[in-house]
């Protein structure tokens, strides 16, 4: 067995916590959340469009789900910083860093939540 924290068939009781946050929120909160989360990331990948290639967002509307995927191929050939160097710098200023190279690698795959104002 390796780590203290793994088991053969995982742990159920993270369940727990998705539960309660469905629980807590209720029919009418899911959806305000569920909301808040796509408004959160079409006003964000708008802000950081003019800036980045934004990969996989709908051709019809111009936009995205709860979450979207940028680009940093261009940006690394021309300056050489990477997603993992973009990644931790965002950490440095106390933001949660994006997803590095998942489900594109080379990219970073963005998901404001439905928690966060501007």
């Amino acid at each position: 067995m390796g780590s203290l924290t793994a088991s053969e068939f995982g742990s159920a009781s993270i369940l727990t916590i998705s539960y309660a946050y469905i629980a807590m929120l209720g029919k009418e909160g899911v959806r305000k959340s569920t909301a808040y989360a796509i408004l959160n990331a079409n006003y964000l990948m708008k802000k950081l469009q003019p800036y980045f290639k934004i990969s996989y967002m709908s051709s019809a509307t111009e936009r995205c789900s709860h979450e979207f995927i940028i680009d940093i191929a261009p940006l690394k050939k021309e300056t050489g910083v990477s997603e993992e160097d973009i990644s931790k710098r965002l950490m440095d200023y106390g933001f949660h860093a994006p997803t590095m190279s998942f489900p594109v690698p080379g990219t970073l795959m963005v998901e404001p939540t439905e928690s966060e104002d501007k």
